[in-house]
């Protein structure tokens, strides 16, 4: 079933805020973006003339008090379908890592989380969703994150699925994998969005960045669920190091 995202609610978590990754998610209007949401003092007026000639509104919501409520009360208020977090590079790690952890287990909206690190602007011309990484176990936030993916394939460029292995698997395992990962390939591959398999071996989080480098990812997708037997590998330490380390941004879908 397609997506349609409406609302963005944005909050630049940065020290002197320039909003060039806003162009890169102007695409999203192709999918019903009207209304960016952007937690600030003040509205940049260029920006939001610039935001008004592509047909998308742009208005600020101040707020007050802890940062973690303030976003949830303020998505909840305006009926928001996506949030976007931008953290500044300076903060100190255990005071980002706090924050990426205390959203990702809060919140019930999909969250894309960026890192200022220099290479943010280039999505501004590549296009967030142009080379998306995701990472699969059989899990049913993997299959939330796959419906959520192919739900926005009008956004989508590539698709590069990763399943990382964490210990030794037998002949008769890898033949069943393969099996599976490639099920997953052909539903992506259904739906007219290209698509390639990939089976890596080691430390999850490890392999999902290193993944991401090797395929020039412009996005890392991931699902995030609260109970059952994967917890360790995705909705615990390894969906949080992802979140905090990657270089590229990372779409948690709940």
């Amino acid at each position: 079933m397609p997506v349609k995202i409406k609302k963005i609610l944005y909050i630049p978590y940065l020290k002197e805020p320039t909003y060039d990754f806003l162009e890169g998610l102007l695409d999203i209007k192709k999918i019903g973006l009207e209304e960016i949401i952007l937690f600030s003092e003040s509205l940049p007026q260029g920006l939001k003339e610039k935001l008004s000639e592509q047909g998308i509104n742009l208005k600020r919501d101040r707020g007050s008090g802890p940062l973690i409520p303030r976003i949830l009360d303020s998505a909840n208020k305006e009926n928001a379908s996506f949030i976007v977090v931008h953290l500044a590079k300076e903060k100190k790690k255990m005071l980002k890592g706090s924050i990426v952890r205390n959203l990702i287990k809060n919140t019930r909206l999909p969250l894309l989380l960026i890192h200022e690190n220099g290479e943010e602007k280039g999505f501004s011309t590549k296009g967030l969703f142009d080379s998306v990484i995701l990472a699969i176990n059989w899990s049913d936030s993997t299959q939330r994150a796959l419906l959520y993916v192919i739900g926005v394939k009008a956004l989508v460029g590539l698709i590069d699925t990763v399943y990382v292995l964490s210990k030794k698997p037998t002949v008769k395992d890898i033949r069943k994998l393969r099996d599976r990962v490639e099920e997953i390939r052909k539903i992506c591959l259904e739906e007219k969005i290209d698509t390639e398999s990939h089976i890596y071996a080691g430390k999850t989080p490890e392999e999902i960045l290193l993944a991401a480098k090797d395929y020039n990812a412009t996005l890392i997708a991931m699902g995030y669920g609260s109970k059952g037997i994967f917890k360790e590998i995705f909705s615990g330490s390894a969906c949080y190091r992802v979140a905090e380390e990657s270089s590229v941004p990372v779409l948690i879908i709940p």
